[in-house]
């Protein structure tokens, strides 16, 4: 289970248009091509080892920060859930988790919040003109071809990451739980700062200063045939958003779940 697969939480991205990560992680990037199986995106590989380039070429990412994403909050969850969650978090940043129940162990809920937020982004127009002009290579295999032809081979055109994750633990009556700091130091270990907002706090901040890690993505569905590009349809990130016409053909757009899901 990860951090925006609870019902509660997994509406935290969609007034920004991006769909969330199950499970922050390492290496999700734009370009980065994913097949769907129901309703989980897998990782395939770079979108270069697929499609050569032709007359146009490769897109190049656009990386800043982005403001308005830093400080959102998650939805309160339960302390057990929350906690296997941000297990996997440290773990992902070089990290040990081993006795973080015990530190937390007077709390019910946790609420999560990203700091320092870095949107990467890929130009549209460039990856249509780009796939247009370019070839599915010869080399690939039957399974990233048949996908292909199924249309069912999605390319990470934006994403949302970052180096830090702030924890804010309140007890059954909702009062903020303290959490000892130096404790929580020496369980996670010297790859990650420990840090708090102040004497008393309940608000724990987790950060790495080498490892980002992705948590919101945009994808758009390529739309292959007889092993030849076509066109792409946007994606829109939940269900319960309207659907809207799409460029200039007048076509809705794809819609996944609320919440994107990994199987690594």
């Amino acid at each position: 289970m990860g951090l925006f697969s609870c019902g509660n939480t997994r509406n935290y991205l969609k007034k920004y248009g991006y769909g969330t990560i199950a499970l922050p992680r390492e290496g999700i990037k734009p370009l980065l091509m994913f097949v769907k199986k129901g309703d989980r995106l897998t990782p395939l590989g770079p979108l270069t080892s697929t499609f050569l380039p032709g007359t146009s070429p490769v897109p190049t990412a656009n990386r800043h920060q982005s403001a308005a994403v830093s400080g959102e909050q998650s939805k309160s969850i339960d302390a057990a859930i929350g906690l296997s969650i941000l297990g996997n978090v440290i773990g992902a940043l070089a990290g040990s988790a081993l006795g973080l129940d015990v530190a937390y162990k007077k709390a019910s809920k946790v609420q999560f919040e990203f700091g320092e937020v870095m949107e990467e982004t890929i130009d549209i127009t460039a990856l249509d003109q780009f796939l247009s002009n370019g070839s599915v290579t010869g080399s690939i295999g039957n399974f990233v071809k048949q996908a292909l032809e199924k249309d069912e081979v999605y390319v990470a055109v934006a994403t949302l990451d970052a180096r830090q994750i702030s924890v804010q633990a309140t007890d059954s009556s909702q009062v903020g739980v303290k959490v000892d700091v130096p404790v929580i130091q020496q369980i996670v270990g010297g790859k990650i700062a420990v840090s708090s907002g102040g004497a008393g706090s309940s608000k724990i901040t987790y950060a790495s200063n080498t490892t980002p890690l992705s948590f919101g993505l945009k994808v758009v569905r390529l739309i292959v045939d007889k092993g030849k590009y076509t066109t792409m349809k946007t994606v829109k990130p939940d269900v319960g958003a309207e659907a809207v016409a799409a460029g200039g053909g007048g076509e809705a757009p794809d819609v996944l779940g609320p919440e994107l899901r990994f199987e690594l």
